[in-house]
């Protein structure tokens, strides 16, 4: 029996895949400039640089990420000297994750590297079919993120 769902052209199939092929080919290239971080460390780095300190509860929310994913993944850039986590002084059982000096000058190598990678995924669309494919994107998320 076969089915009439084609599932190269649903949403999920070519938006996971997309994602995938991002973050591997970002990886490597981290790997190729002797950077030792994966595509989620890098969002994950991105999103506390850009913000103030947050707990790793606030860090999952943002990444849509669940609790155990995020240890993990703090744990890795606790080990590498990109983050920080301290005692909330407003509540003392939370600690709150920041990034450190070592972080910020990564991400100036890394921030390079990123683009490139973006630009080379789009290459061939216009301003406005990237804006528009973002803008698809987003209602995706909160359209999603509405449903939780």
């Amino acid at each position: 029996m076969k089915f009439s769902y084609d599932h190269h052209q649903s949403l999920g199939y070519l938006a996971g895949l997309a994602s995938r092929l991002l973050n591997n080919r970002l990886a490597m290239r981290f790997q190729e400039a002797g950077i030792d971080m994966t595509a989620e460390q890098w969002g994950a780095l991105l999103v506390l640089l850009n913000g103030d300190a947050m707990t790793q509860g606030q860090l999952g929310e943002q990444l849509g990420l669940e609790k155990s994913s995020v240890s993990r993944l703090t744990d890795g850039l606790e080990k590498r000297g990109w983050i920080v986590r301290v005692r909330d002084p407003e509540d003392s059982r939370k600690k709150l994750v920041s990034p450190t000096q070592e972080a910020r000058k990564t991400a100036t190598r890394c921030e390079a590297i990123a683009r490139a990678v973006l630009s080379e995924a789009q290459q061939n669309m216009t301003d406005e079919q990237q804006r528009i494919c973002q803008s698809h994107l987003s209602l995706v998320i909160t359209n999603l993120r509405g449903l939780t």
